[in-house]
């Protein structure tokens, strides 16, 4: 072997994480072609995020994984899809809905959401619970700073 190659294999052995960047070289040659492909929704965060929440009647935030047997991201997912068949008819993104719209949406969720309750759950929540409401709230980012608008009220059932 040439002298010219060995001494490029010594040098290349010692190129610490040599492995990653002859996987970077050939990534960035290859660029965007199946199945070497980046993801872009993963590459910046929104500036808004959004939040369902379960309270009681005194607005006491409440566990809705132990008083439903689901998870408030699941729920807003929910909540979402009821909003969009709402506001995708009228030609409207969720994120521009009426709080008329939003309660309607929300009152589609109660329905099937608070039959799943689960009643012997609500005395380990602590204090005595009478009803339970629905808050959905949205987070936005603006000028650096974390703003968060009011939560609105889209569901409510007394118990």
């Amino acid at each position: 072997m040439p002298e010219f190659v060995q001494m490029l294999q010594r040098l290349w052995r010692k190129v610490p994480f040599r492995h990653v960047l002859a996987a970077t070289v050939f990534l960035a040659v290859v660029g965007e072609q199946y199945p070497f492909s980046n993801f872009p929704m993963y590459s910046h965060l929104d500036k808004e995020a959004d939040v369902l929440y379960v309270t009681d009647q005194t607005d006491r935030v409440l566990p809705m994984e132990k008083l439903f047997g689901t998870s408030s991201s699941t729920q807003k997912k929910v909540f979402i899809t009821e909003l969009k068949e709402i506001c995708n008819p009228k030609g409207r993104d969720t994120r521009d809905a009426l709080p008329e719209e939003r309660s309607a949406a929300g009152a589609k969720l109660g329905e099937k959401l608070f039959p799943k309750l689960k009643p012997h759950n609500l005395a380990q929540v602590g204090g005595e619970v009478k009803g339970l409401r629905l808050y959905y709230k949205v987070f936005t980012v603006e000028s650096g700073a974390i703003s968060t608008g009011a939560p609105q009220l889209v569901a409510e059932k007394a118990l």
